[in-house]
């Protein structure tokens, strides 16, 4: 019996197929070599963004005044960020400009103040986002996102359509210079999404416009609810209903400023391009004196983005004082022009026909200007 197990063994030993060679023999066992860690060059390479702008103005009044602006500039915008997150910002635009003569034409009403040379600031803000987050669970972050951003410094006004829309390069202008005597001023404050459908902005600003002086002005407090951003991207619809209160300078005196603004924007197709409709309304007080505002504009672009055609209608009214108004149209041509609004290279001729003028004549306002900035 035992002899006869052995042979079954044997047996079964020779009837089992091969084994495959182990595809592991030999390799090294020992912990993977970790994968190097990203480097980082250095200030002006990470997260740096560098953009130069020149324009070139010339305007002509109905009498002859002829007028020039020439100017050279650049825009830098510095993120800082974590290997998930971006955390912070800062941009930062100048120009150096030369002007000979003046016409007020609306993108140059400060220009009155500045003849010949003049080192100009635009854009200098720093921007700390997601502030809330040290305070907030891992579980919570992710949720409130985009929602709690600080932004310190000098930027557009909190009020209309000028904060989604960068207009320092384009001869049109939207209501806030002429509403409130300046579109930019330093502040301090909060901004984000309430939710899908809300944003908001909300502020104070010092109330003096292009350089912090304090004359005795209080301040302003601003307030904006905007469309989320959804309704842009998906609509083509932009608007906000926005409030101001409180003392800002004019000519260097306090002056107690109220305002609430409701605006819109649409756009919709048209025949071989897109036809853009923007409305700004505004009223409120300044001093003792009731103030109202109207800006509406009509754009054509077409659908190769080469050229495009607009006209603005905008009014101002003062109490017992009379008003400004004006029309304009205006003809573009542009050499380039992405949607991003990241590379912008044009010429532009812009016709103004002031209609009412609280002080002197009407004037008619012929502007040519040539623009770059990439």
């Amino acid at each position: 019996m035992p002899a006869l197990i052995l042979l079954l063994a044997a047996t079964l030993a020779q009837a089992q197929p091969p084994q495959p060679p182990d595809p592991f023999a030999g390799l090294d066992t020992a912990a993977p070599t970790p994968a190097p860690e990203a480097t980082h060059r250095g200030f002006f390479h990470d997260n740096f963004g560098f953009r130069t702008e020149v324009m070139s103005q010339f305007d002509i009044d109905q009498t002859g005044n002829f007028a020039s602006r020439q100017s050279l500039g650049f825009e830098a915008l510095k993120k800082f960020s974590t290997d998930t997150s971006t955390i912070a910002s800062f941009d930062v635009q100048l120009r150096l400009v030369r002007r000979d003569g003046f016409n007020p034409v609306s993108n140059d009403m400060e220009g009155v103040t500045r003849p010949g040379w003049a080192l100009e600031y635009h854009n200098l803000y720093f921007d700390l986002y997601n502030i809330l987050n040290p305070f907030l669970a891992p579980a919570h972050r992710g949720k409130n996102a985009g929602r709690f951003n600080l932004r310190v410094g000098r930027f557009y006004l909190p009020f209309g359509l000028n904060q989604q829309t960068d207009t320092h390069g384009t001869v049109l202008q939207l209501s806030n210079e002429m509403n409130f005597g300046f579109e930019r001023d330093w502040s301090a404050g909060l901004y984000g999404s309430l939710n899908k459908h809300l944003n908001y902005d909300l502020y104070y600003l010092v109330g003096s416009g292009y350089d912090v002086k304090w004359k005795g002005q209080s301040g302003l407090a601003a307030l904006r609810l905007s469309l989320g951003n959804k309704y842009n991207s998906e609509r083509g619809i932009e608007g906000g209903l926005s409030f101001v209160a409180g003392e800002r300078l004019v000519d260097s005196l306090p002056v107690k400023t109220q305002r609430l603004g409701l605006d819109l924007r649409a756009r919709r197709a048209a025949p071989r391009g897109t036809l853009t409709f923007t409305n700004e309304l505004s009223a409120g007080r300044d001093a003792s004196l009731n103030v109202i505002t109207q800006l509406h504009q009509a754009e054509y672009l077409h659908a190769s983005r080469r050229w495009g055609l607009a006209t603005q209608y905008r009014r101002m009214n003062f109490e017992n004082m009379g008003a400004d108004s004006s029309i304009a149209a205006e003809f573009t041509w542009y050499f380039r022009n992405d949607v991003g609004n990241s590379n912008a290279h044009w010429i532009k001729l812009n016709i103004e026909k002031q209609l009412e003028h609280m002080t002197g004549h009407p004037a008619t306002l012929i502007t040519l200007q040539y623009y770059f900035y990439r």
